[in-house]
């Protein structure tokens, strides 16, 4: 499944609002703290990437997740 998809799906139960790559995980989507650290490890588990502790705070859109999940990728 593509990437974008993947986490548009796992999104849908928490929010009605389109997940874009621009979309921000707190202005445009409303995720709380926990619900963004709920998103992030189910995101990791399903693409097949780690965050590192250090990029959490670099993560506001749904884009800086791709981006994540991509280098990983080519690492």
């Amino acid at each position: 499944m593509e990437p974008l998809r993947l986490l548009q799906e796992i999104l849908s139960e928490y929010t009605d609002a389109a997940v874009t790559p621009s979309a921000s995980l707190i202005e445009d989507l409303g995720l709380d703290s926990f619900l963004i650290v709920y998103f992030l490890t189910q995101a990791e588990e399903r693409l097949g990437f780690q965050i590192d502790e250090s990029e959490f705070e670099t993560i506001v859109t749904i884009g800086d997740v791709l981006e994540l999940a991509e280098k990983a990728k080519q690492s």
